[in-house]
């Protein structure tokens, strides 16, 4: 799922990832949306998040902005490569290497 969190005056993308046997959700903080083969931009790794935000849209409390959902789907990994599987969209692949990442 990848979030757009508008906060401070300005968005970043949560991309948030269900990791089998963990209860919390991976996070990774993208300084943009990459919505096309090439594009890259800065990503750093956050806390883990709670489960809640698989559904959640609106206020985040503590004032700490506003999240909407962007995209929903599945996803599988090889090291640092994500394939992403929208449910309104077609796949793509995403590298998040060293903090940079990459839509493949």
């Amino acid at each position: 799922m990848i979030l757009a969190h508008s906060v401070n005056g300005g968005v970043h993308f949560d991309l948030l990832l269900e990791v089998l046997g963990q209860e919390r959700l991976r996070a990774c903080q993208l300084a943009q949306r990459l919505a096309a083969a090439g594009e890259s931009c800065p990503w750093r790794e956050l806390e883990p998040h709670r489960r809640l935000y698989l559904s959640f849209e609106g206020e985040v409390s503590g004032d700490r902005g506003q999240v909407r959902r962007v995209e929903q789907g599945s996803y599988s990994q090889d090291g640092a490569r994500l394939s992403l599987r929208p449910d309104e969209a077609e796949s793509y692949e995403l590298e998040l290497s060293e903090g940079q990442a990459k839509r493949l």
